[in-house]
């Protein structure tokens, strides 16, 4: 009833905060952003490194965050639940402190994991060639001149055509613009406004969004910016695939990798890399693993336009199905320098667990020794994939 309302920000502040000191810290987090007294309440809450996302074990699981530290046997695992069940969610994305998640029927959405602000995506679907068969549990997939058809559980469906999603940072309701790297289909765009997803008709390897752009890697080093800004999308050719090459370093040239992932990252002042990963089977050939990886800075006076650079000083680099990115060390505590921070693909992961591997390859590679440290996990079985993100407790309004 009405009359029984209470009003909680008249609370005592110090009552406040004795509350506030006994919570966990991302309760802590959403403690502060009540309202503006229980904010005064709690000191400012200071991140001191990104996190990983990492997928709900059981179905009334909503969160689990693994926050980092220099101390690999010691990085603490929490569960936290304000945000919507995320049990049987696809982490297809991240940007900042905003994931991007996809459900079993193509549904998207973009969450902020702390504040549980979200803001719905148009659905994948309807996609060509792919009929679902609710009733069997699945999708029926054909193939291109449909001569052929194959069944797939929700599950694997999903994660097999939808590799990645890109988004603007700061995402609202009425300001935001996403993009999706989907196996067998084209690249697509929305933004606000739209009621579907819009194809772009050639082959992506990976995307990343900086400074209001989507920059695209195409084939094996050419880079293409796009503006979508406006009624049509506007494309930049940054770096031509006929003028530029990639030399493979000795070390990485020595390693009989079986695939590779690329990347685009930008640093905070803006200089543009590609980061190659090597992945192997071992050799029992059962299980498919991160060897190393060879870092190329864009370099326009340069003849390949790509220059190897094998130090990146006090900075840390993050990849995954994440935006990538660069971070320093001085703003982060706990994070080691010269160090490439990975997470699992679901390439990888959907192939150790069929061979029975349950470890996840996540890590870090320390490029001074080119040597690859995993990172403990609290579980074993991560699927889908975990996922990097910048914890904020900025929402739109």
């Amino acid at each position: 009833m009405e009359d029984d309302a209470h009003d909680w920000s008249l609370l005592p502040l110090d009552l406040l905060r004795k509350l506030g000191e006994k919570l966990h810290f991302p309760h802590r987090v959403v403690f502060r952003t009540v309202c503006k007294s229980w904010c005064s309440a709690l000191p400012s809450i200071v991140f001191p490194y990104p996190w990983l996302l990492l997928p709900a074990e059981q179905i009334d699981d909503s969160c689990t965050f693994l926050s980092l530290s220099s101390d690999n046997e010691h990085r603490s695992s929490f569960k936290f639940s304000p945000v919507p069940p995320l049990y049987g969610m696809c982490y297809a994305g991240s940007n900042g402190s905003w994931v991007a998640i996809v459900d079993l029927a193509f549904n998207t959405s973009l969450l902020n994991p702390l504040t549980a602000a979200q803001i719905h995506l148009p659905s994948f679907l309807p996609l060509p060639r792919v009929e679902p068969l609710p009733n069997c549990g699945g999708y029926l997939c054909h193939n291109t001149d449909h001569s052929n058809s194959y069944f797939f559980e929700f599950e694997t469906c999903r994660d097999y055509f939808i590799k990645k999603v890109v988004f603007s940072s700061n995402p609202t309701p009425q300001n935001h613009t996403a993009m999706v790297i989907r196996h067998e289909y084209p690249t697509a765009y929305t933004k606000a406004g739209m009621s579907k997803w819009t194809s772009l008709d050639f082959p992506v390897l990976d995307i990343i969004y900086h400074d209001g752009l989507f920059y695209i890697l195409r084939c094996v080093s050419e880079v293409v910016a796009f503006d979508l800004s406006g009624d049509n999308p506007v494309k930049r050719v940054i770096i031509d695939l006929f003028n530029s090459d990639i030399e493979l370093s000795d070390s990485f040239l020595s390693r009989s990798y079986v695939h590779q992932d690329k990347y685009l990252a930008f640093s905070s002042t803006g200089e543009l890399f590609l980061i190659m990963r090597c992945n192997i089977y071992t050799d029992d050939s059962t299980k498919f693993e991160t060897e190393g990886f060879m870092i190329l800075k864009y370099n326009c006076e340069s003849s390949s336009c790509w220059d190897e650079v094998r130090c990146l000083e006090n900075q840390s680099l993050f990849i995954g199905m994440n935006n990538a990115y660069l971070l320093s060390i001085e703003g982060f505590s706990g994070l080691r320098a010269n160090c490439i921070y990975f997470t699992d693909t679901f390439e990888g992961i959907n192939c150790n667990i069929v061979t029975g591997r349950a470890n996840p390859d996540i890590g870090l590679f320390d490029l001074e020794q080119e040597k690859i440290e995993l990172c403990c996990m609290p579980y074993d079985k991560l699927l889908p994939p975990p996922i990097w993100f910048l914890p904020s407790i900025e929402s739109y309004e």
